[in-house]
């Protein structure tokens, strides 16, 4: 068992070992953590970045890239022959799918500290049914 838990950590790893994160970019008040990849072509994430709250739309997607303020990193929103996407600095671009960039791949809405605040009355509530529960 700790052997299979070694590989699947090492696994993971070496699959994230290319990717990078931006965090806290706030689009319409929401902060989000976007994940992209360095030096990948279009082709090898299509699948993923078509789930990406930026695709399909051109001017969403020129929000997203003007949120991350990252000059170099493409939020690409539509394909075809070429790869259509966005800088920050307000470029709109096109790239054949072999072309190698950095495309951001996807965007996680991260939390508000409320819900994290929240549990905290249920974990003291459970510490004192346990320590009931002992006496």
């Amino acid at each position: 068992m700790r052997l299979f838990i070694t590989i699947v950590s090492l696994s993971v790893l070496i699959v994230s070992a290319k990717a990078a994160t931006l965090s806290n970019i706030t689009v319409s008040g929401q902060a989000y953590d976007i994940t992209y990849h360095d030096n990948t072509t279009f082709s090898a994430y299509s699948s993923t970045i078509d789930d990406a709250p930026w695709w399909g739309n051109g001017t969403t997607a020129q929000t997203w890239a003007n949120a991350a303020n990252t000059a170099d990193l493409r939020f690409a929103f539509d394909s075809g022959a070429n790869a259509f996407y966005y800088t920050s600095n307000g470029g709109l671009g096109f790239s054949a799918p072999g072309d190698t960039a950095n495309y951001a791949v996807s965007a996680v809405a991260v939390p508000a500290p409320l819900p994290i605040l929240g549990i905290l009355p249920v974990v003291g509530f459970l510490k004192r049914m346990r320590k009931r529960q002992r006496a």
